[in-house]
């Protein structure tokens, strides 16, 4: 008996996945846009300060030498420190730091490979490139559930997508170019979006879980402990420091130190975090690099005696522990090393190409059923190629002028969704924001060229903006001079149809 599925029921599924992406269709592509570049925030942090001290590994002298300057530095003047966390370096980050945090504002010291403190060395455009993913900048935990809750749509656009597509199989390789707009993009978007779905869905749904986390702990804690936040938080992340808050100098880490090096031989420390530094409720929490395992990382939490309290259990605890463990690694590609990025690189590229030529399929299908959405139709190329050009406008203005990003990124952006109102038709403002795009990525390329001590890491990111600048001036520059725009204004708006595809969202 042959099962078939009802031609209902994958209209429903169709109509439901087409509704996602309109409504959806913008935050779709900032977050996937955003998450394909902060995949190298690490990257970019060393290209931006070349001149942080690069360090490779820290000794345990090296750690708590770093913890006690940093808390002095932090306390000078009678400031509190509620938070000082030591950041050793990783094989992905070369840079050791150490970080205090007093309730309102954060201060960050680079520190060298002997654990002196030293002058800050901050990576503004870096750290905004990261922010930007995991939040849009706006402030917690607000931002962050926005992102997650666009996670948890995309997961059910992608489900709706994949079961709605009744040829999944016999299509697998069918790619039309050259003939009809509609359907050339409609293949582009389907085999991408069938090629990558393993990829799709794992970034997808570790991107809804990080960014609902806090709304997870409290459903937690409701559900199974009585709605003690408090304990469910222990649950995840081990028990946190007590309400006394009387003085007392930092715990020596020399116990806690040789308790990890015990019980984990030959895992180096990679964080150490004090909670409520320098009170006698204090905490803290060590975290270790353990390259065998996918979760990357174990945790241990010690008393300010030095008395182990609680492990994590991300590499040897129970399912939900493990899993737990593994979210941060599968979404941002760091379980591989700098070649598994460049992977998520191009296959994030690749979810980012599927949001924008399933738009450029609807935007076609209104076109050819003569209901034209040329306003739409502009703002979406605007917001499509606005995104080089806003990233390498706020790193210029990092780089030449000391300026903050996060302005320089979001005034670029809003400016080329005004211009896109102003410009006549949709080609104008594809090859105008192309060009501007190639120019401002081969002025960033030019502009931290100049850097000492870039090595090969700044040499090769600089080469591929560059390169990447010269391929979108080229492709703006090789559609020619634009024709008549009243013609490419009578093809908006549906009063002639047909002609080749243009280049557009659905590639270069």
């Amino acid at each position: 008996m042959k099962l078939a599925i009802p031609r209902a029921f994958t209209r429903a599924l169709l109509d439901a996945h087409s509704t996602l992406g309109i409504v959806f269709a913008a935050l779709f592509y900032l977050v996937c846009f955003s998450g394909t570049v902060a995949v190298l925030a690490d990257e970019f942090a060393q290209w931006e300060r070349p001149d942080a001290p690069r360090v490779t590994s820290a000794s345990d002298a090296a750690l708590i030498r770093a913890a006690a300057e940093g808390y002095a530095r932090a306390r000078a003047g009678g400031s509190k420190v509620e938070t000082l966390i030591v950041t050793a370096p990783s094989d992905l980050l070369p840079r050791m730091s150490v970080t205090a945090y007093d309730g309102r504002d954060e201060r960050t010291w680079s520190v060298d490979a002997a654990g002196h403190v030293l002058p800050p060395a901050s990576a503004p455009w870096a750290e905004f490139v990261r922010e930007h993913h995991h939040s849009f900048n706006i402030p917690d935990p607000f931002g962050r559930y926005l992102v997650g809750i666009i996670g948890t749509v995309l997961i059910a656009s992608l489900i709706s997508g994949l079961l709605a597509h009744r040829r999944i199989i016999r299509d697998a390789f069918r790619l039309r170019r050259g003939g009809a707009p509609r359907l050339a993009a409609a293949d582009l978007h389907n085999r991408l979006g069938v090629w990558g779905l393993p990829f799709h869905l794992i970034v997808a749904l570790t991107g809804s879980l990080l960014g609902l986390a806090g709304l997870i702990i409290g459903v937690l804690a409701l559900v199974a402990f009585q709605g003690d936040q408090q304990k469910a938080i222990a649950a995840l992340t081990g028990p946190g420091p007590t309400a006394d808050r009387r003085a007392a100098p930092l715990p020596d880490m020399r116990p806690m130190l040789a308790t990890i090096a015990a019980r984990s031989p030959g895992a180096p420390v990679t964080s150490v975090l004090f909670l409520q530094a320098g009170t006698r409720g204090q905490i803290v929490s060590l975290t270790t690099a353990e390259p065998a395992h996918l979760a990357r990382n174990e945790g241990w939490t010690f008393s300010p005696e030095g008395r182990l309290l609680a492990k994590a259990g991300f590499t040897d605890g129970g399912v939900g522990m493990r899993i737990y463990g593994m979210i941060t690694p599968l979404h941002y590609g760091t379980y591989g090393g700098l070649p598994l990025k460049l992977i998520y690189v191009l296959l994030g590229s690749g979810l980012t190409t599927i949001i924008a030529s399933g738009m450029s399929v609807w935007f076609h299908r209104r076109r050819e059923q003569g209901r034209p959405a040329p306003l739409g139709e502009r703002l979406w190329e605007a917001l499509v190629w606005a995104q080089p050009a806003a990233y390498a406008a706020s790193a210029i203005g990092v780089l030449l002028l000391g300026w903050p990003p996060l302005p320089l990124f979001w005034g670029t952006l809003v400016g080329a969704l005004a211009l896109s109102n102003v410009l006549p038709d949709r080609r104008m403002v594809r090859q105008v924001l192309r060009a501007a795009s190639g120019g401002l990525m081969i002025l960033a390329a030019t502009a931290h060229a100049p850097s000492l001590g870039a090595g090969w890491l700044g040499v090769g990111i600089d080469l591929v903006a560059a390169l990447l600048g010269v391929a979108l001036l080229y492709r703006s520059v090789r559609a020619g001079p634009l024709p008549g725009c009243r013609a490419e204004r009578r093809r908006s708006d549906g009063r002639s149809a047909g002609g080749p595809m243009e280049a557009g969202p659905t590639g270069w």
